[in-house]
């Protein structure tokens, strides 16, 4: 079968039944690994540590073999783990990020957590994400927090910063990231961080030069005193006639279009279906509903937020109906 050839809702549903099949696998991967690791098959094969064994006979990745290890050794102890990872309530970052917590809270409080502490645990991780995960873990085992802020420079003079930020700066920083999604798309914070400190530079250094400029003017004799800033950046008039529009369409006023960014800060598309919502805080565009070839205007009403991704989704269906 070409998956080409197959309709959206063909396609969706192979998809669907190809990731039941992996989770199964998955599990079943998990049940061998468990094995091999209780027989020590691994030590019969020469090799140190299981570690190893799945690395360089199997080419696993060394976090990937890592992963798995974790989640067999927690399989093992709660067999009835194995319906929540084919389900897909659980997967294998997280079994991994408890085994770790399970291990630093048995070496910092010297005792052995039991099968009912680790069951609740589990139970409390389902259904959510990695970030919750370990946000879940930190409160429930009270882990502590580990404060960092490193410097590693490297051969090539790159440096590697690590630190740790509060609840309130991580949130300031996302919020900066997503306003400024449009310049640096990737979200890379070394460039968030980067452009935020090239915006400051470039804003103090145009501030000194307008300020010589208003000193060289002030002392020339021919020029009134009596300038500002704003008035160096004024443009010079044209004489050229300007250009007469291709279309008579409006563009939306910048208080008009703070609003509905303001009012709306994420995705308001829906899928027809589903109705579940985008929600995304990047990228965010403004939308007309009724498209304005079809009649629609700048009236609030007929305003969203879109992300990038969605408006042109949006533009592409809407192209077919175009006259």
């Amino acid at each position: 079968m070409i998956i080409k050839n197959l309709s959206n809702l063909e396609l969706v549903e192979r998809f669907g039944k190809l990731v039941r099949t992996e989770r199964k696998i998955t599990h079943l991967v998990l049940d061998c690994i468990a094995e091999i690791d209780h027989r020590k098959i691994y030590l019969q094969k020469a090799y140190s540590s299981l570690y190893d064994y799945l690395i360089k006979e199997f080419g696993y990745s060394p976090s990937a073999a890592l992963r798995r290890i974790e989640s067999a050794r927690l399989l093992r102890e709660v067999p009835e783990m194995a319906e929540k990872i084919e389900t897909g309530a659980l997967n294998l970052s997280q079994l991994s990020k408890v085994q770790q917590a399970i291990r630093i809270v048995q070496k910092t409080e010297q005792r052995k957590m039991s099968l009912p502490e680790k069951r609740d645990l589990l139970l409390k991780i389902e259904n959510t994400n990695q970030e919750n995960t370990e946000l879940i873990l930190a409160k429930e085992l009270n882990l502590p927090t580990e404060l960092i802020n490193k410097a590693k420079v490297h051969r090539d003079e790159s440096v590697t910063l690590t630190m740790t930020l509060s609840k309130e700066q991580m949130e300031l920083l996302q919020k900066v990231g997503n306003l400024i999604s449009h310049s640096v798309p990737e979200k890379k914070w070394a460039e968030v961080v980067c452009y935020l400190a090239e915006k400051e530079l470039d804003r103090r250094t145009k501030k000194k030069t307008e300020a010589r400029q208003i000193e060289v003017i002030r002392n020339t004799e021919s020029v009134p005193k009596a300038i500002t800033p704003s008035a160096l950046r004024k443009p010079i008039p044209s004489t050229r006639r300007k250009p007469i529009p291709a279309t008579t369409r409006k563009p939306i006023p910048s208080a008009l279009r703070k609003t509905i960014l303001h009012q709306a800060a994420h995705c308001e598309f829906r899928d027809a279906q589903t109705g579940k919502l985008c929600g995304s805080q990047r990228f965010l565009q403004i939308d007309h509903i009724v498209p304005v070839w079809a009649g629609g205007t700048n009236e609030p009403k007929n305003l969203r937020t879109l992300c990038a991704d969605h408006n042109q989704f949006k533009y592409l269906q809407e192209a077919g109906f175009h006259p």
